[in-house]
């Protein structure tokens, strides 16, 4: 289990996310020797970027980044979009 230190406790009231669930994913992060960083969807909003760095069993979470541009969309809607996009710059 990681030590995990948020030094974003803004960031997670601002978003109104839930700090006990961040912790747990966190805590039972799989880490890689060597691995200095990371970056990860929040599990109960993938909408939520985690980003941080990790010294040891240490994982510090740095800042959260909310997607700004979200749209939902459903298969359909993604081939028209890709589509459209592959048509543009063609």
């Amino acid at each position: 289990m990681n030590k995990v230190i948020i030094e974003c406790d803004e960031l997670i009231d601002g978003y109104e996310l839930n700090k006990d669930s961040i912790l747990k994913q966190l805590q039972f992060m799989k880490i890689d020797k060597g691995t200095e960083s990371f970056i990860t969807a929040y599990d109960d909003d993938f909408r939520y970027t985690l980003i941080g760095e990790i010294k040891g069993n240490k994982v510090f979470l740095t800042n959260i980044i909310k997607a700004a541009a979200y749209k939902e969309m459903d298969n359909t809607d993604l081939y028209e979009f890709i589509k459209y996009e592959f048509i543009k710059k063609v």
